[in-house]
């Protein structure tokens, strides 16, 4: 007996059944279909693919006849229920389609993948919708906007260096400015999704993710209203502040993983001791729900991508004429410039004139103070967007995560 092909059922089995289970908790009641149609269907699909090999197109026939199975079922569920909906139906059209999918050596692996992307899909319906609903029809289209930038434009790009210094190439630089955004804007999907109203950790975390700036502008402007939020404020600052240094190291990954044995101790220490940091606060607030009322920008619309890879190109020629005419001296000035504007451009510049235009270990210290440079620019805008005493919290904090970062550049 072939135990490759009994494994094949197995999984066709185990994706029905998978389906199936969430199919029946959520509709109790109805006639189609719950977990042992699914299963049937699953099995259906692989049984049609493995006839099909005597018979050709079997397995059309098998899946004409589940189509006619499915579309009575929904007339009478229809006229019955009067529900119009078709998810079930669709979800029985995808499981036969997996279960066939499984009788290929190679889709075996692959139809399981599907099986818990589509359960998922299908179990969080309900937040889906709320997220649909905090989208806004200026943000749809900002997204498609750039969406067909991104995945049309880009492709046409020359991929090849021109113009003097050698460092504008079309194709490379439009390139991060997708990568950047596609991070930002899985943290603005993240906090539209779950809502800032959910959390500082939320605020915190997923701010972080799009900007810690704008986290610890709006916490400013919070605490100014109410002293009472003054730890829970200094909490989503702090935080939202650490994840940029682990958002900096995962870039950094990316583009140029060589640098991650040096790069990652200094961004590790001020990232973790952050949170740390941030933690130890948390557990001393009593506020632990508070609208953080971010004003962030959708990442993917134009305007923003386009002023990012304008500063990227620019920082890319400013640094590239700073250590030809000033040395590693001439880079550090312009990282800690830079850092004040933009984290992302200078980290990914780095990253990308190592090692063959600025060296290994001239990369990290500038990455590192640019950081730091953003840091203490955010200490500003809590001092004087905020309170005294505000500015006070947030600065001591960032002195003490600043302070770790430049003692572990000094001494590894």
């Amino acid at each position: 007996m072939d135990t490759l092909l009994i494994l094949k059922f197995l999984i066709a089995l185990a994706i029905g059944a998978l389906i199936g289970i969430e199919r029946e908790r959520k509709q109790e009641g109805a006639e189609f279909a719950g977990i042992r149609t699914f299963i049937l269907i699953a099995i259906m699909g692989t049984i049609s693919a493995y006839i099909s090999q005597f018979f050709p197109y079997f397995w059309i026939v098998a899946f004409a006849g589940l189509v006619v199975l499915v579309v009575l079922s929904y007339l009478v569920t229809t006229r019955k229920n009067g529900d119009v909906g078709i998810t079930t139906e669709v979800a029985a059209f995808l499981t036969f389609a997996l279960g066939l999918v499984c009788f290929t050596d190679e889709g075996m692996l692959v139809a399981p993948i599907f099986a818990i992307i589509i359960t998922t899909l299908l179990a969080v319906k309900p937040h889906l919708h709320q997220f649909a609903h905090r989208i806004s029809e200026k943000e749809l289209i900002n997204t498609l906007k750039f969406l067909i930038i991104a995945f049309v434009i880009l492709p046409l790009l020359p991929d090849e260096v021109m113009g003097p210094l050698a460092v504008f190439n079309p194709f490379q630089i439009w390139l991060m400015v997708v990568f950047i955004s596609a991070i930002s804007f899985t943290g603005y999907i993240l906090m539209k999704f779950i809502g800032p109203e959910r959390g500082l950790g939320v605020t915190g975390i997923v701010g972080g993710l799009v900007s810690s700036t704008a986290v610890a502008t709006s916490m400013a402007a919070r605490v100014k209203e109410s002293g009472l939020l003054m730890k829970a404020a200094v909490f989503a600052t702090v935080v939202a502040s650490s994840m940029m240094f682990l958002r900096m190291l995962f870039e950094v990954s990316v583009i140029n993983p060589s640098l991650l044995p040096q790069l990652s101790a200094p961004m590790l220490v001020m990232g973790v001791l952050g949170i740390i940091l941030g933690v130890i606060i948390w557990k001393k607030t009593e506020v632990r729900q508070m609208d953080a009322d971010l004003k962030l920008d959708n990442p993917f619309s134009l305007k923003p991508a386009l002023i990012f890879g304008a500063l990227f190109l620019g920082i890319l020629f400013l640094s590239k004429i700073a250590n030809i005419y000033l040395g590693s001296g001439g880079v550090y000035l312009a990282s800690i410039i830079s850092g004040v504007a933009d984290v992302d451009a200078i980290t990914i510049s780095m990253a990308l004139l190592a090692p063959e235009t600025i060296p290994p270990t001239t990369a990290v210290t500038a990455i590192t103070l640019a950081a730091i440079s953003n840091t203490v620019f955010k200490f500003l805008i809590a001092l004087f967007l905020g309170t005294r005493k505000f500015g006070r919290n947030i600065g001591i904090i960032f002195l003490v995560i600043i302070i770790a970062g430049l003692i572990t550049i000094l001494v590894l």
